[in-house]
């Protein structure tokens, strides 16, 4: 057979050398290789689904250390926050506070009435009736102290006389309401709660109970004169 294909043309052994070496290249490629491409296969799809866990996992990560930052930032502003409005149980304190400021003004504390507490918009509110005897210069001084306290007060309802019997000391006598504010979620959440309910389903408000009057019409405002 070698003899023949000697015999033949350089262009014929050409191709019969070609044609040989496809036979061979393809059983090589299809019963050597196959499990082996099948494996790389195999392989390049598991790379590609880890991959995209990868990327998932470092989306996850970022947003992570983002939430962390931003918990961080926010928590700091609520305890900022929490000295200008302490919570319920700390109220006992601040009051004590406001009593402490008015001696070291050296105000003659003559009465510390605390009222009941009382709702205003979203937060509580525990107004205080004070009566005290000093003189100008000492009750400025606590005013001073008032505007400058890291708390959320108020001063209303002001009245000032002058004593009879007066000393360097003690020259007037004052009356003013002192409101210390502080923050009750759960007062906060009750008040939702029922105006909520008295909105009734989809904010419209509650219907009138049986025989109810109806309400009156509004007045007429008055002409100008």
């Amino acid at each position: 057979m070698i003899e023949k294909l000697k015999n033949l043309k350089w262009q014929f052994q050409l191709l019969v050398l070609v044609s040989v070496a496809a036979v061979l290249y393809l059983t090589v490629w299809y019963f050597v290789t196959s499990e082996t491409r099948a494996e790389v296969a195999k392989l390049n799809e598991e790379i590609a689904q880890l991959t995209a866990k990868n990327e998932a996992a470092r989306v996850a990560t970022q947003r992570i250390n983002e939430f962390r930052a931003l918990y961080a930032s926010k928590s700091l502003e609520y305890e900022e926050l929490k000295v200008l409005l302490p919570e319920q149980r700390e109220i006992t304190n601040v009051l004590q506070g406001l009593q402490d400021n008015a001696r070291e003004s050296r105000l003659m504390v003559m009465r510390f009435s605390p009222r009941d507490d009382t709702m205003q918009e979203t937060i509580m509110a525990k107004p205080v009736e004070v009566e005290v005897d000093s003189n100008f210069n000492n009750i400025r001084e606590f005013f001073d102290k008032m505007a400058k306290l890291p708390r959320i007060v108020s001063i209303s309802d002001f009245k000032i006389n002058q004593l009879d019997k007066q000393t360097a000391e003690k020259t007037l006598h004052a009356q003013f309401l002192l409101t210390a504010y502080y923050a009750d979620p759960e007062a906060l959440a009750a008040k939702q709660a029922e105006e909520a309910k008295k909105k009734g389903p989809k904010g419209k408000a509650a219907p009138a109970k049986p025989g109810a009057a109806p309400a009156a019409p509004a007045a007429a405002p008055a002409p100008a004169k």
